[in-house]
């Protein structure tokens, strides 16, 4: 039976973790934010490109970010890669001037394929990184199906391919819904970037998921 809510709480390897309808989780014990592939300038570079793209996404998805830094006082804010779509733009020099107004949080990337900014720019903004890191029960990573092998009782947590869950109506209708993908085994979040595509997922026996529509998290199959 589907239910629904705005966030939904859930524990896994015995820690308690808040699923955000703004696609970000927060880990409470850790008092950590954690997102993926924000894509940031991505729509400069398409416009670069001749490609028309919105242009509002960049600001809209650091608000959406400023606004669960302000909810939730996170003393780190993990990036699980594909933070920036691609080379430096004006938006990249934008988001320096908005890391700056948020300069008390403790910013972390694991780096993901579209990361290919040279490490001075991130160390210029204060930013740890790394390929891969482990926090007690969790490996994160920035795709599941790169992580190194995992010891036993290990979830690994991660995105890049931007998760959806497909729901359908009456007739032939049916529509495709970011989502975390959720099981012992795996973790997978939603593209927190707006300006970002879709895959649905074959989901295994074990996974729970739970779709994003609009304001609100779905419980598909739980």
């Amino acid at each position: 039976m589907e239910s629904v809510s705005n966030s939904k709480t859930i524990t896994i390897r015995n820690e308690k973790w808040l699923l955000l309808s703004e696609k970000a989780v927060f880990w409470k014990s850790k008092e950590m934010l954690i997102l993926c592939d924000l894509h940031l300038g991505k729509s400069g570079h398409f416009r670069k490109s001749g490609i028309p793209a919105p242009g509002r996404i960049n600001s809209k998805n650091l608000e959406r970010l400023s606004y669960l830094i302000d909810q939730f006082v996170p003393k780190n804010v993990l990036i699980l890669g594909d933070l920036f779509h691609s080379s430096a733009n004006r938006e990249w020099f934008e988001f320096e001037e908005w890391l700056q107004k948020n300069s008390d949080t403790e910013f972390t990337l694991v780096t993901g394929n579209h990361d290919i900014l040279h490490n001075t720019f991130y160390k210029a903004a204060n930013f740890e990184l790394h390929s891969e890191l482990k926090i007690g029960p969790f490996l994160f990573v920035h795709d599941n199906g790169k992580a190194t092998e995992l010891p036993a009782g290990t979830t690994v947590v991660g995105g890049h391919i931007h998760p959806a869950v497909t729901l359908k109506g009456k007739g032939r209708q049916s529509l495709r819904f970011p989502a975390f993908i959720i099981s012992d085994q795996r973790i997978l979040l939603p593209a927190f970037g707006e300006f970002t595509g879709l895959h649905a997922i074959a989901l295994n026996e074990t996974d729970k998921a739970y779709a994003l529509v609009e304001e609100h998290i779905i419980s598909i199959n739980s």
